[in-house]
């Protein structure tokens, strides 16, 4: 009886008629659970149960599922049968590093667009359609709300009629023309010939408000987008594929030929919101449970233990040295991960949280879907009811 876990990254798509693929190994660890000590090769019928675990590296990515590729981590328990079929049993799990906006500067950062049109076509211009959009922040989570302040100045002869604004989810799959496999050793650039990149956009969220802005008049509108469950921005430790956010508003007006503008901004989608724009509500200072160091886990549980009376031999496949050595990711304020009472993790940094279906649902890839006995849909967190942050609203009319 082994155990084995396998942790990839693969892209394949067709290009020109030519194959492109990726294959990149983050870790591949396999424990031997159970062996016969007698020779007899035989497990007496019954109900058995072997405790394993093992440590994920700090240095690997979220799980993905994308159209021409996916981030894929997954266990797999394997019955050997002497002079029969082994009997074997997959199952994908969602691995969702921390990804704290607490410590990434930028994650505070307001963000500001402006972009002024003059509208209509060759000599039947209608004048200029000046717009600023303002965000807040760079940083946000899956369940948050990003708020977007608009000024509008229509200096043209044609009404405002709409505004449209929507997140759209940008990916990245870098492949090699023959296909290529690498071990993962670190965020460092893989240096192969022909290599190709696919790209792929998901709108996210969208909403389209109707408005009237005469000509010679400008307005000023909020609108809000809130975060579904998506994965959050991938941009480290994934050198074949990345994924970011982007923000874009266009503005139309009744004018026939070029009648909009529109503004686009990046923004971070992390796992760990940003304390300080939260009310100490969602914190409270005398949790039931203390954060507490996590205890160690012992070290025969990971190593394979066995029922009495059976023996274990643990078995490792080959790993580059540096998978896993890497510092854990900084904590704010010394807040350390810590147990809870329904045995999840916790992060002080951060209020309550719920592991929700990606948004795309068995729709997300469409790659290697056979491998399992039903569509793997990963969980990303999502939190719930936070307060929308914009200092800067303008009045409500």
């Amino acid at each position: 009886m082994t155990m084995r876990a396998d942790h990839e990254g693969k892209v394949r798509y067709v290009q020109h008629r030519v194959n492109y693929s990726a294959n990149v190994s983050y870790l591949q660890n396999t424990a031997l659970l159970w062996t016969s000590q007698d020779g007899s090769n035989e497990l007496p019928s019954g109900k058995y149960e072997w405790l394993f675990s093992y440590t994920l590296p700090s240095n690997i990515p979220p799980s993905f599922e994308g159209k021409y590729g996916y981030i894929r981590y997954s266990v797999k328990a394997e019955v050997d049968r002497p002079w029969r079929f082994d009997k074997a049993k997959k199952l994908c799990i969602t691995v969702s590093p921390l990804l704290d906006l607490n410590v990434i500067p930028n994650a505070m950062t307001p963000l500001h667009d402006q972009s002024a049109e003059n509208l209509g076509c060759c000599c039947l211009k209608k004048g200029y359609l000046e717009m600023r959009v303002d965000i807040p922040k760079t940083g946000f989570v899956p369940g948050e709300t990003i708020s977007l302040n608009l000024h509008l100045l229509n200096n043209s002869t044609v009404p405002v009629t709409e505004v449209k604004a929507k997140i759209i989810q940008q990916c990245n799959f870098v492949a090699f023309r023959g296909g290529s496999n690498f071990n993962f050793t670190g965020d460092s650039v893989m240096a192969v010939s022909q290599k190709e990149t696919k790209q792929d956009a998901n709108t996210v969220i969208k909403q389209t408000q109707k408005i009237t802005v005469e000509p010679g008049k400008e307005h000023k509108l909020a609108l809000e987008l809130r975060l579904p469950s998506v994965t959050p921005s991938i941009s480290q430790f994934s050198p074949v594929i990345t994924v970011d956010y982007l923000v874009q508003v266009t503005v139309d007006t009744s004018s026939t030929f070029g009648s909009d503008i529109d503004c686009e901004m990046d923004v971070l989608i992390g796992t760990v919101p940003i304390r300080q724009y939260l009310p100490p509500a969602y914190y409270p200072p005398n949790p039931a449970i203390p954060p507490t160091m996590p205890t160690p886990i012992p070290p025969s549980i990971g190593a394979g233990v066995a029922p009495p009376g059976y023996g274990f031999v643990p078995q490792e496949d080959s790993v580059p040295a540096d998978i896993g050595a890497g510092d854990a990711p900084p904590y704010p304020n010394g807040a350390t991960p810590y147990q809870t009472k329904d045995d999840t993790i916790a992060i002080p940094s951060a209020p309550p949280l719920s592991y929700q279906d990606s948004m795309y649902g068995t729709d997300g890839t469409q790659l290697n879907t056979d491998e399992n006995e039903k569509p793997f849909v990963p969980k990303y967190p999502v939190f719930n009811d936070l307060p929308v942050y914009n200092p800067s609203a303008p009045p409500q009319e």
